[in-house]
């Protein structure tokens, strides 16, 4: 019996396929070189100038001087010469607004830690969407509905909502941290009320399940003795530099009642404290993300160029910024303007203990995080690129701020063997940046290109391709 034969039509098809899946194959293992540049990798050594990077199958395969790698044959070569080349941003203190992944991109952001207390199944859902690529934005990781001990009952109904989960004994404590880690979460926060009992219960049983705890905190000293990665918020120096105990209670019912706006609460700092604080923390390597540009960056001898970088985000068409209005940004530079010389001085003088606590605690040895804590008004991802720059003002180097974006992050969340940093056998996670970040840190947001895993997502290099 003689084989059957397939008809042509049937034969120049599978032709076809065959080339279409061999071109696949090429376009998804060509390696991409970005060449020329200087590379801030993240890690924090010195800038290495003139150099390449080759990207494959979605890691950094090489990275060094462009005269000791080797550039693979037929690679896509993109010249990076005269920009500055970092690692993808990780935003230290990310909320997730689902309007935002396109915002986040375009401005650097390839990862973001949510630490905004959303339920652990809508995050899971939300992160294999974007994976899936049927949500544009960046990789998602993310702590679960917040743990706390009962609210006083000093504070308000809006702040006591914000305990999402309220335990009263170590049981209670364990079991909140076991269901969210069974449901998928990749940390942990905690909250301020958490007894020191229940603070310590809770943070064993995370580092038992193999989970990092990031926590806001009344008393960092606490926070250290039971292993946190990372404190949250400049007030948690504030309320433990207070050493009465009786005077951080006063302190937070003054923030959590309004007496003292979260915006001038830095006023309270004592520096005499300072250094007992940054010994627990940094011989505990608990990490610091003060998160303070949302908040105080009026206070910013850059205040007036931020206003009109922040009003020009209102103009630009590539976003629809639904919480932020000409009003809102004018009303939050403004109040500095508006104070009496007394509070001025008070609000200035305060906000140079900030920068004090900063510049010591980071030549200790201390990691710190940028992060943009978006809210009430303020958009994602923008103020990440203000506090890069305060960071700098106060006294640390730009290789310092752009680690504070990147592996500082990555290491409190227990993900710095595949993220944080542009070296080889890494997640190829990368910017290219037009500028030079060691004259002008405000650079950072004339982003260019972004790759997330290897492709390119954002930047203005990035051309969406249409839907069908």
């Amino acid at each position: 019996m003689k084989p059957a034969k397939f008809p042509k039509q049937i034969a120049l098809l599978a032709a076809i396929l065959l080339l279409t899946f061999c071109a696949g194959q090429d376009e998804q293992t060509r390696p991409i070189v970005i060449l020329g540049g200087t590379l801030l990798d993240g890690t924090g050594r010195a800038p290495l100038r003139d150099a390449a990077i080759v990207i494959q199958d979605g890691r950094f395969q090489q990275v060094g001087k462009r005269s000791e790698v080797s550039i693979p044959q037929g690679a896509e070569i993109i010249n990076a010469e005269g920009k500055t080349i970092l690692p993808g941003l990780i935003d230290g203190h990310c909320h997730y607004l689902d309007w935002a992944g396109e915002l986040l991109l375009a401005f650097g952001v390839t990862t973001c830690p949510v630490v905004s207390g959303e339920a652990v199944e809508y995050m899971v859902a939300q992160r294999e969407a974007t994976e899936k690529g049927e949500i544009r934005g960046p990789r998602l990781w993310f702590a679960g509905p917040t743990i706390d001990g009962p609210p006083p009952s000093y504070t308000s109904e809006a702040r006591q909502s914000r305990s999402d989960v309220v335990v009263k004994t170590p049981e209670e404590a364990r079991k909140a941290v076991q269901e969210q880690v069974a449901k998928g979460a990749d940390g942990l926060k905690f909250y301020e009320y958490l007894t020191p009992e229940l603070t310590q219960a809770a943070a064993d049983e995370a580092h038992r399940l193999g989970r990092p705890v990031i926590g806001h905190s009344l008393d960092i000293f606490v926070a250290a003795k039971a292993g946190f990665q990372s404190v949250e918020h400049f007030w948690a120096v504030v309320y433990t530099s207070a050493e009465d105990a009786n005077r951080r209670t006063e302190l937070d019912i003054a923030r959590n009642s309004g007496q003292t706006p979260t915006g001038e609460f830095h006023v309270h700092l004592e520096p005499d404290s300072f250094d007992s604080i940054i010994r627990a923390m940094v011989d505990n390597n608990v990490h610091w993300n003060p998160a303070w540009a949302s908040r105080l960056r009026h206070l910013s001898p850059r205040a007036a160029v931020l206003k009109q970088q922040e009003l020009a985000l209102l103009q630009d068409p590539r976003f629809s910024i639904p919480s932020l209005t000409a009003e809102g940004i004018e009303a939050a530079y403004s109040s500095l303007e508006k104070a009496t010389p007394q509070k001025r001085a008070e609000l200035l003088e305060g906000y140079a203990k900030l920068e004090d606590f900063v510049r010591r605690f980071v030549a200790a040895g201390g990691k710190i995080h940028a992060g943009s804590d978006p809210h009430q008004g303020i958009p994602p991802a923008f103020p990440l690129h203000v506090e890069l720059q305060l960071l700098v003002d106060a006294g640390l180097t730009p290789v310092q701020a752009i680690q504070a974006a990147s592996l500082n992050v990555a290491e409190a969340w227990q993900k710095d063997a595949d993220y944080g940093s542009v070296e080889k056998g890494k997640v190829a996670d990368l910017l290219v940046i037009r500028g030079n970040l060691m004259e002008d840190m405000a650079a950072t947001q004339n982003v260019e290109s972004v790759f997330l895993d290897g492709k390119l997502v954002g930047g203005s290099s990035y051309v969406p391709v249409p839907s069908r």
